[in-house]
């Protein structure tokens, strides 16, 4: 392997980037909202996870302070954070954000002991350093593998809420997610690569440092399934558009059908305009505005009629009406339908059966019995 490959692999915390950008993909796929703040905190948590490895790598080789060389909180603080605000934006998922603040919670509480404890004993009493930092001291392995446990379960158990919660909710993906996806492989590739080395060169790095060997599974696991999830947004977006489409098609029609349907009948009502024995559909359609297909759409799709049936129910009510009225006791049936709009006496006995199952005269008769 190239010394400067070996160089990279070397120092690639693994752990912390690769959380990283499987996390952000999840996010990004999530939701559009303020990518201005993912960017900045990716970036961030990126310079913490560097400066962590480096930093404290450096601090292994002049210190025999076991415990705190392996300690990278600075790190899963961000990554913590990526956690949270993913499982928190399902307000269905209350026991898991429950869950989580719990162990973030605990990881407060034990961040809080190593500060004080490094604080007092570090720059305060040197002559307990030997006693509680160096690793040939069997405490401080305890705490070491405490740490090295709790670390690894707050990692787990946030990556599966994680998945558990944005496999249940709709994502809007965009085109960053497959860039970023692009470079969780390489780096995925890089970890894998770094197994590869130590099989052949470092074999015993494998039983007593085993964080490259699980966490590259866990996060491996993590990208097979970021890629399933990418082929499956793929597949529901386009089912998601269609329907989406349709809905807003459909509602759009239904509220122009709507507005035209109000028009038709508050001029039927304000104008009269059935009395006219000339009406023909244009003049309608002429008084609401609309185009001639648009009225004769409304009364099909709105009043299952068509126009002549239409305005010939208007014209049937006002006969009734004339028929009740004392001002036209006297007049004959066939001026009485002339002045409601008909234009002829076979028309109008045909529009007055069908409409109330009589022929004029015998609704005449029933209504001064």
């Amino acid at each position: 392997m190239p010394p400067i490959l070996s160089e990279i692999l070397k120092h690639y915390h693994i752990f912390g980037l690769l959380n990283l950008f499987l996390l952000y993909i999840l996010l990004l796929s999530y939701s559009h909202k303020k990518p201005t703040l993912w960017y900045s905190t990716f970036v961030l948590s990126i310079v913490l996870d560097l400066f962590n490895y480096v930093g404290l790598f450096n601090l292994f080789f002049y210190s025999p302070n076991f415990t705190l060389a392996y300690l990278p909180w600075s790190v899963f603080t961000p990554i913590s954070f990526y956690k949270l605000t993913l499982i928190s934006h399902n307000k269905k998922a209350l026991f898991h954000k429950k869950v989580f603040q719990l162990l973030l919670l605990l990881s407060g509480m034990m961040f809080s002991y190593f500060f004080i404890k490094s604080y007092y004993i570090l720059l305060g009493d040197l002559t307990l350093r030997d006693l509680y930092f160096l690793t040939e001291n069997s405490f401080a392995y305890i705490e070491y593998w405490i740490i090295k446990i709790f670390i690894t379960i707050i990692q787990i158990v946030g990556l599966t809420l994680s998945f558990s919660v944005i496999k249940r909710q709709s994502i809007k993906p965009n085109k960053d997610i497959y860039y970023l996806f692009i470079l969780l492989g390489i780096i995925t590739s890089l970890s894998v690569m770094q197994i590869v080395q130590d099989l052949y060169l470092y074999p015993q790095n494998i039983l007593s440092a085993p964080n490259n060997l699980y966490l590259t599974i866990v996060t491996t696991g993590g990208l097979i399934i970021a890629y399933q999830k990418i082929i499956g947004i793929d597949s529901a977006k386009r089912k998601s558009s269609k329907t989406v489409t349709y809905n807003k098609l459909y509602e759009l029609d239904f509220e122009r059908l709507k507005n035209i349907e109000e028009k038709i009948l508050s001029t039927m009502e304000e104008k009269q305009l059935y009395k006219n024995r000339k009406l023909q559909l244009k003049d309608l359609s002429k008084e609401v505005s609309t185009s001639e297909n648009n009225v004769s759409e409304v009364l099909a799709k709105q009043f299952q009629t068509n126009y002549y049936d239409f305005i010939n129910s208007y014209r049937v009510n006002e006969v009734k009406r004339l028929m009740n009225s004392e001002k036209h006791k006297g007049y004959k049936l066939i001026a009485i339908a002339m002045e409601a709009g008909f234009n002829s006496k076979t028309t109008f006995n045909t529009a007055f059966k069908k409409s109330t199952g009589q022929t004029p005269s015998e609704y005449k008769k029933s209504i001064f019995l």
